[in-house]
């Protein structure tokens, strides 16, 4: 997570650690209980602009699912519909999938010039209010690629030196040119999502050639990939406030047994299928209307867990 010490949650956050501690104390939580442990955190995340999502509209959090669902609806039935590929691949998996060899390829990829980039590529704001600019900056980004090819996305986006950056180099490098400044711990998290994002969409790719196809065909389901983003800002945002509170206690993997099993109790109604519908690199993710599209898959999203 990046963090070189305990973190210490900020007294308004007691009552949420106390029932984690609680729940620990009687053994893993599992399915049910598990979702309301995570789904508390987020109904708190949806209220902190510092801490959380940033300053969302009054009311932001309070929908059910079914509504949440319907105002996304309203939005993409606007767009074109798109024709769909053979290739269904380069998705962003709901798996919590672990981080080994992440600091190296990390380190790697900054000196290959992956800390660098130019402005639109960069995040607006800092601290809570910065993660749905840079899912807006995320979607643009992964929208380019089917139109200008990867190579040209990257360069566009500040990393025109590919030529010794592997497959999961490159996803650590895009992180770091859309999430440039880290000074803060919540901006650190920010961006090892949009890391985890990316690695999951070039998975198993061996050549650039594959990551690109497997991006491009991520594009085909931006929905989801918005989405996974949030979920992962999530499970960096928990395992910061818990996660080194109970390790000593209940060992660090605690956090990630907890998020494991809210989120395999969710998974149904969380993984998407309507994305394939509308051509959503249509969209202009970095001006109002994708704003509005991803303050609406976070409040779906928001209201999977809480509702």
């Amino acid at each position: 997570m990046g963090t070189s010490g305990p973190y210490t949650p900020s007294p308004k956050w007691s009552g949420t650690k106390g029932d984690v501690s609680r729940a620990l104390n009687g053994g893993t939580p599992t399915g049910q209980e598990a979702k309301d442990l995570v789904g508390n955190f987020v109904q708190q995340l949806a209220t902190d602009p510092d801490d959380g999502f940033g300053k969302v509209p009054s009311g932001f959090g309070n929908a059910q699912p079914d509504q949440a669902a319907e105002k996304l609806d309203a939005l993409l039935k606007k767009l074109p519909l798109r024709v769909p590929s053979s290739d269904t691949g380069g998705r962003a998996g709901s798996a919590n999938k672990g981080g080994g060899g992440r600091a190296k390829a990390r380190a790697k990829a900054r000196s290959s010039g992956g800390s660098g980039g130019g402005a639109k590529a960069k995040v607006s704001s800092t601290g809570g209010g910065s993660v749905r600019p840079a899912a807006q900056r995320l979607a643009e980004f992964i929208s380019q690629v089917p139109k200008l090819g990867l190579r040209q996305a990257l360069t566009n986006a500040g990393l025109p030196d590919l030529a010794n950056l592997a497959p999961d180099e490159i996803a650590l490098a895009v992180a770091d040119v859309l999430v440039t400044d880290a000074s803060q711990l919540i901006m650190t998290e920010l961006r090892d999502a949009v890391a985890t994002v990316m690695e999951e969409l070039c998975e198993n790719s061996q050549s650039f050639e594959e990551a690109e196809q497997q991006i491009t065909a991520s594009a085909e389901n931006l929905e989801s990939v918005v989405q996974r983003l949030f979920e992962c800002y999530i499970m960096e945002r928990f395992k910061t406030f818990f996660c080194e509170h109970e390790a000593p206690k209940h060992g660090y993997e605690a956090a990630d047994r907890i998020l494991h099993e809210a989120r395999e109790f969710i998974s149904t109604e969380m993984d998407l299928q309507r994305a394939d519908k509308h051509d959503l690199t249509a969209v202009d993710w970095t001006g109002p209307e994708g704003a509005k599209i991803v303050d609406a898959i976070l409040e779906r999203t928001i209201a999977v867990y809480t509702g």
